[in-house]
């Protein structure tokens, strides 16, 4: 049986463009005995609060239905939402088998998610049966990403729901799994460990189809995997890439794959995709970025000329009476060997104008937070005011150590349409930096063994405020994505004085980050729409 694995990336909402790449690879594939696309490859994922609009579920089934009858001589599956016609939620996450220029079988997802970045029982009504259909003289077996998370190891997942639809897959030859879920950093080793288990405690070859692109903030890095009964992976698709492979899956001389890690590199390339994509499917060719002469500055740069090219990522370095020679002359050297365009806008001028406006309401009173922000506001007005006039995007640097702790300046450094550092600890925003220059070498030594500093007043370093990023990212993990309680924080070393103060920053920051821009997604829990956390509340003070 010749199955051709259709790791695409999908636009959401963009049903002429879907069907048009859908079409494409079925015009092109009649090798194949059929084919598979990722869940909702037809809709795009996740489609949210426009599956609100009757006419999103009307026009993805007149698109379903007209791709099956296009393409009356080729088999394949793909996902979509449609309207449902029985009792419940108004709406089913589907996943179509068109044969002979029909829809032939439908498979309704039973699973659904409701945690993280994920509503899909606000909308969707769960499916109640398996899907095992002949083929070739064989069963196959269909579900729909979440339907076989319920074999993780996590208790997080396994004990979420009272059914596991994989374990009505028995007298099955094959399933085959489309599938659209998210990168994190940490989920790719768990996501193939379960795989390859679910495929040996059933003694039943996977094809698992996942979804590639990124759509807002959340990215998917494709990574479709045909994994043998014995748990062995005889195919890994591109990580980040579309890809197009065609397997058999009774071909006795396939061999098991050596899957090697490469977090680091993953993590980059995942960045990469997330600020390309978010560019491409919104329309902006340019950006423009605040170089400062600091590590995470000089990471967006190279994430964002990686992305589009260095031509298209225009520099602006805006130099302050705190701003060093050092940090000039690094933006600067970077920007040469980048070949980047780059624009000099000294702030002072302004600076000091603002300070003589203010001399009066400030009288008497000693410079301090005020004045630091304003030379980080003057910085975002003047990148907002090339974004608008050259209808660039700009692209925030701010890392989330500095995120999850107020370190940033609402109106300033948050101004932006993008943050791809949102997600990032500042430690793994060296180790990033390291993987840039492994690839191209751009970021000057000094870079990384400079203190780290905003230069906003005289010798002023991040660690004047903030512990060591060793010490401060370790705790913010333990809070924000282990949930971990104040006992088990302070049982691993941290002082009670310090962890009493990253909660209250952490609770006084959350404001700031109701406002910031969209951030990229790439851990367990994400700054965004997958944490929902109250501005006002005095849990931590109880915690």
């Amino acid at each position: 049986m010749r199955i051709l694995m259709a790791q695409i990336n999908s636009v959401v909402g963009d049903f002429p463009g879907n069907f048009s790449r859908i079409a494409q690879v079925l015009k092109s594939s009649h090798e194949a005995d059929i084919i598979v696309f990722p869940e909702c490859a037809l809709c795009g994922y996740p489609p949210q609060d426009l599956l609100d609009y009757p006419q999103f579920a009307e026009t993805a089934q007149a698109y379903a239905t007209r791709l099956a009858s296009e393409f009356p001589r080729t088999a394949f599956i793909f996902g979509s939402v449609e309207k449902n016609i029985e009792s419940g939620k108004p709406l089913r996450n589907v996943a179509y088998v068109a044969m002979k220029g029909e829809i032939k079988y439908r498979y309704f997802k039973r699973l659904l998610p409701t945690y993280d970045v994920f509503d899909e029982d606000r909308f969707f009504e769960p499916g109640r049966a398996p899907l095992i259909f002949d083929f070739l003289g064989k069963k196959v077996s269909v579900t729909i990403c979440e339907d076989i998370w319920a074999n993780a190891s996590d208790d997080f997942l396994k004990n979420r729901y009272i059914q596991n639809p994989t374990l009505e897959s028995e007298g099955a030859d094959l399933m085959i799994n489309i599938s659209a879920s998210p990168f994190e950093s940490k989920k790719v080793v768990a996501k193939r460990t379960m795989l390859c288990d679910l495929a040996k405690n059933h003694q039943l070859p996977i094809v698992y189809v996942n979804a590639v692109g990124a759509n807002d903030s959340i990215i998917f890095d494709g990574r479709s995997y045909y994994i043998d009964r014995n748990g062995n992976i005889l195919y890994q698709g591109e990580p980040f890439g579309e890809d197009l492979k065609q397997i058999d899956i009774y071909d006795q001389s396939l061999r098991p794959l050596v899957v090697s890690e490469k977090s680091i590199s993953d993590l980059y390339d995942a960045l990469k995709l997330g600020v390309f994509d978010y560019c491409e499917k919104s329309k902006f060719s340019n950006v423009v970025v605040g170089m400062s002469g600091g590590i995470d500055s000089s990471l967006v740069v190279c994430l964002a000329a990686d992305a589009l090219g260095p031509e298209n990522v225009i520099g602006v370095l805006m130099p302050s009476r705190f701003t060093s020679g050092e940090s000039n002359e690094d933006a600067l050297a970077m920007a040469r060997i980048m070949q980047n365009p780059i624009h000099l806008l000294p702030i002072e001028p302004m600076f000091s104008m603002a300070l003589q406006t203010l001399g009066r309401a400030f009288e008497g009173t000693e410079f301090g937070l005020a004045e630091e922000n304003l030379q980080s506001r003057i910085r975002g007005a003047l990148l907002m005011g090339l974004s608008n006039k050259f209808g660039h995007l700009l692209l925030t640097t701010g890392n989330k150590s500095e995120l999850a702790v107020g370190y940033c300046t609402l109106y300033g450094d948050m101004n932006g349409g993008l943050a791809p550092l949102a997600d990032v600890y500042k430690t793994q925003v060296y180790a990033l930096a390291r993987e840039a220059n492994r690839r191209q070498q751009r970021i000057p030594e000094r870079v990384f063994t400079k203190a780290p500093t905003a230069e906003l007043r005289l010798n002023q370093t991040d660690q004047d405020t903030l512990p060591p990023y060793e010490v401060l990212d370790s705790i913010l993990e333990k809070i924000l994505e282990n949930f971990e309680t104040k006992e088990q924080i302070l049982s691993s070393g941290v002082s009670e004085d310090t962890l009493t103060k990253i909660y209250r920053w952490i609770s006084q920051s959350e404001f700031k980050r109701y406002q910031m821009p969209l951030g990229l997604k790439v851990s367990s829990k994400a700054f965004g729409i997958g944490r929902r956390i109250p501005i006002v509340h005095r849990f931590f003070k109880s915690s």
